[in-house]
């Protein structure tokens, strides 16, 4: 694949308004916030009062379609393929490089992901969060992986995907750190297979762009400001073929690194230079 990479993906339907390309920065800025605070508000009673009615098929639907609309609202058209059909639960592992990629992964498949335990507290988004199902981990406590594994390997075992991004921080997209491998662990015990993904983004005319990159100590607020005031994002999002556990977790997640270097068209973390670190996933 050459080194543009994520070619053959399916364009999602993008609603021109969304853009707001003509609208100056400041007026596109805050049309864009005050639609994210509504689509917040609705998230908010989705999850506190209707998803107790609701089954986990019927919650599954509905996550995916809020992320869908999130992205919408925040000006991002995705651009994805079909993730892999598998009859099981699955490890899905992915290079990691805005705080949007969860909902772009929510968008195309449903998961359940792996995420530092400081998210628990954000105000809105930790409690949304918990309430799709997110697993906090306490990265400072290595006893705190071991719980984190079982209750990945409930899931997978019930069929579920659990998602994890094993750079353990984000870049600014252009290259590919080395995958941690502890978090393998539960699909190399079940078998489980792993589906390596990749994602980038880009500008409305295709380019590179760092607008979605959470890097180099930036707030949320700052990070959400630079999003919100572009003309408009493309988001790509690949999946590539599962991988089956045939060795140890290191030797695994070498194997999903290259994998995902291979979709994003990049050398993998032993060989490309790396990038400067954002927070940890």
């Amino acid at each position: 694949m050459p080194r543009d990479g994520l070619r053959g993906v399916h364009v999602t339907p993008y609603n021109a308004w969304v853009s707001l390309a003509p609208f100056p920065v400041s007026l596109r800025r805050a049309l864009r916030i005050g639609l994210l605070m509504l689509h917040l508000a609705w998230g908010v009673a989705l999850a506190g009062l209707l998803f107790p009615l609701l089954d986990p098929a019927q919650r599954d639907r509905r996550i995916m379609a809020w992320a869908r609309h999130l992205l919408r609202v925040l000006g991002v058209r995705l651009q994805a393929d079909a993730a892999p059909s598998l009859p099981g639960g699955a490890l899905l592992v992915c290079n990691h490089v805005s705080w949007l990629d969860i909902y772009l992964i929510y968008a195309a498949q449903r998961v359940h992901f792996v995420s530092k335990a400081e998210v628990r507290g954000w105000p809105v988004a930790g409690w949304l969060a918990h309430k799709t199902g997110t697993l906090f981990i306490e990265r400072g406590r290595r006893a705190d992986t071991a719980r984190i594994n079982a209750e990945m390997r409930a899931l997978m075992q019930s069929g579920a995907w659990v998602a994890v991004f094993p750079e353990g921080t984000t870049s600014d997209g252009r290259g590919l750190r080395r995958f941690m491998p502890s978090l393998l662990q539960p699909a190399v015990e079940l078998n489980c297979p792993i589906v390596p993904a990749a994602l980038r983004y880009r500008s409305l005319d295709g380019e590179y762009t760092a607008a979605p990159a959470y890097i180099d100590n930036l707030s949320m607020w700052q990070s959400l400001k630079q999003i919100v005031s572009e003309p408009g994002l493309i988001a790509e999002l690949h999946f590539g073929a599962p991988i089956l556990p045939n060795g140890h977790r290191r030797d695994l997640a070498a194997q999903a690194e290259a994998a995902t270097a291979r979709l994003l068209g990049v050398e993998p973390a032993g060989t490309a230079p790396q990038t400067p670190a954002g927070p940890p996933a």
